[in-house]
């Protein structure tokens, strides 16, 4: 599985995104893959998934989330990932 964080805009809000997916991963032993949507291949996922809306969580290729997340819901979606 692999699961690809895209962020982009204020550091204050993308660093709190980014541990709340962080934390949700870490706690089932998944590995998050963080990226920036002005990267090179921030850029090109977000122009192969036609994202609008960031931050963007990827698994395999396929948007699971948009938007920041509280920690309920983060850790239910990874707990969704992992029973499927």
């Amino acid at each position: 599985m692999n699961i690809q964080l895209i962020i982009k805009g204020d550091p204050e809000s993308t660093r709190a995104t980014e541990a709340v997916w962080r934390e949700s991963c870490q706690e089932r032993s998944l590995p998050l893959q963080v990226m920036d949507a002005d990267s090179p291949e921030g850029q090109a996922l977000v122009e192969e998934l036609e994202l609008r809306t960031l931050p963007a969580l990827i698994v395999d290729r396929k948007i699971i989330a948009v938007g920041q997340p509280d920690r309920h819901t983060a850790r239910k979606i990874v707990q969704d990932l992992t029973e499927n």
